[in-house]
């Protein structure tokens, strides 16, 4: 039979690692957002450049799209890592009640 066993250190690092993540995923995410749409088109020498206009329009939205998927990510790390110390803390306090429990019984039984 196997045995389940709560690792505190290794959730630890994994939510240390996901609040990272999370801070990563917003610079990133806010950065994007400073990349000039404009720069992906030239003007052409004739015509009325409707094209490179729509184009220039479609990288900004992709720009505020990809922006808004990268905050996403990042709202989704930061809830892990703080579901994570939630766990930690909630085991913590879980283990604390059994073991009190544990004694008191033990103590009751006179052992």
């Amino acid at each position: 039979m196997s045995r389940i066993e709560f690792n505190r250190a290794a959730v630890g690092v994994s939510a240390k690692k996901d609040w990272a993540d999370s801070d990563m995923f917003g610079k990133i995410g806010r950065f994007i957002t400073t990349l000039p749409a404009a720069g992906v088109a030239r003007e052409l020498p004739a015509g009325d450049n409707a094209g490179v206009a729509a184009l220039r329009r479609a990288a900004g939205v992709f720009g505020q799209n990809v922006s808004m998927v990268l905050q996403e990510y990042s709202d989704a790390c930061a809830v892990l890592g703080s579901g994570q110390e939630a766990a930690i803390a909630n085991y913590d306090v879980t283990e604390f009640q059994n073991t009190s429990g544990y004694r008191e019984l033990v103590k009751r039984m006179g052992g």
